[in-house]
């Protein structure tokens, strides 16, 4: 699989001079307790929005923040981002929750000069942006000159603001769009190099045909995380009270036969028993019997078997936790097996992480600086890398 991206940053900024720039963003960032825990999305965006803004551009962001249904709900609002926002770039920036269909925020953008940024209210507090509704995408599109795509990480919805914008304007994705495909299209460049995937978090449901499309093109396929039960449940392994998905066994199962010796699962894990949940055993996956048994995370033997498989590898492409890190002693097998990227960073060793849980685990694990690429991607990265097209890649493309 390749992925192209026929257009760059630096074509738009021959435009920007004076030009008004939509610039759609992704603010959705890990809020706990009323507070931003993690801000590498938008730190990640900041060169975008310089580089605009040193071409005398003007800047109209439009984002989005959880899934508010096409209803204006108060707590999803974008505006208690702004101190942060400006705080980042070095700029004032007016919120603007006016009413897109309405004068007065026409009347607000004609006012706006060089250097201006403007940020829309939560685009999803409108029901026609996820349906993609033409004359909403047009009226979005009549706003600016220039439409910059800056948020891959939801570039695999089909919505106004990330592919309906594109059929009016001139588009090109923002330095963060491009360097996320530059690095990710190199996984599936070179087919002579040895690849790994390492595959964790909760669901088979929502991986199986990325683990069908991956086994086809990557050496080996490293399986953790409570994914593993149903993959062990499917061989007749009693799992007990842990997390499976028994209506996938069978799937689980069929991949297990179609790609002999490819998926590799855990020989041995580390399990709580349901009933003293403070004491944790190691048990071999052929050893476990009753229902009290719940698996936290993959055992030592695994935790060295996949390290070793990854040690003779050039490329890793990781995706989910392998045990229930949010919780010690249960990240042991996340983080021993991320170690080996620092031990593998010297050499010609490509690694990328991304999706999800992923990069809170790596976050954990201390070993975040040592990969190559960190996808900022969730949703995209996953279905980028499972195969499918991206509406938000294709409209940059036309």
């Amino acid at each position: 699989m390749m992925i192209n991206l026929r257009k760059s940053f630096l074509d738009s900024l021959e435009f920007v001079n004076n030009k008004t720039a939509i610039l759609r963003i992704d603010l959705n960032l890990p809020i706990v307790d009323g507070k931003v825990s993690d801000f590498t999305r938008m730190d990640k965006i900041l060169p975008t929005i310089k580089g605009i803004l040193d071409r005398n551009g003007k800047i109209i962001i439009i984002s989005h923040l959880g899934r508010p249904k096409g209803i204006n709900n108060k707590e999803l609002s974008l505006k208690p981002l702004i101190p942060f926002l400006e705080e980042k770039i070095g700029s004032n920036i007016t919120f603007c929750n006016e009413d897109i269909f309405g004068k007065k925020i026409e009347r607000l953008i004609k006012k706006m000069i060089p250097k201006d940024i403007l940020l829309l209210e939560n685009i999803r507090f409108y029901h026609q942006e996820e349906e993609n509704d033409l004359s909403f995408s047009k009226r979005l599109a009549s706003f600016g000159d220039i439409f910059i795509n800056e948020s891959f990480s939801t570039s695999h919805r089909n919505h106004s603001s990330i592919s309906g914008i594109g059929t009016f304007l001139p588009s090109f994705p923002g330095s963060l769009f491009e360097f996320e495909i530059k690095n990710l299209s190199k996984i599936f460049r070179d087919s002579n190099r040895k690849t790994i995937a390492v595959l964790g978090g909760a669901k088979v449901s929502t991986k199986l045909n990325l683990i069908n499309n991956l086994a086809k093109k990557f050496d080996k396929i490293l399986i953790g995380g409570a994914m593993a039960n149903t993959f062990l449940a499917s061989l007749g392994i009693d799992v007990g009270n842990s997390m499976k998905e028994s209506k996938l066994e069978q799937d689980a199962k069929q991949l297990l036969n179609d790609f002999k010796g490819k998926i590799i699962i855990p020989d041995d894990v580390i399990v709580v028993n349901s009933e003293k949940p403070d004491s944790n055993l190691t048990i071999n996956v052929d050893s476990l019997s009753g229902p009290e048994n719940v698996i936290m995370d993959i055992g030592p033997k695994t935790r060295k078997n996949f390290y070793n498989i990854i040690s003779k590898s050039e490329i890793l492409l990781w995706n989910g936790p392998l045990g229930f890190f949010e919780k010690i002693p249960f990240d042991n097998g996340s983080n021993y097996v991320a170690s080996i990227v620092k031990v593998m960073h010297s050499k010609k060793f490509f690694s990328v992480a991304g999706g999800g849980d992923t990069i809170s685990c790596i976050k954990n694990s201390g070993f975040y600086e040592f990969f190559s690429f960190i996808s900022t991607g969730g949703g995209a990265f996953l279905e980028l890398i499972e195969g499918k097209n991206l509406p938000g890649i294709e409209i940059l493309n036309k």
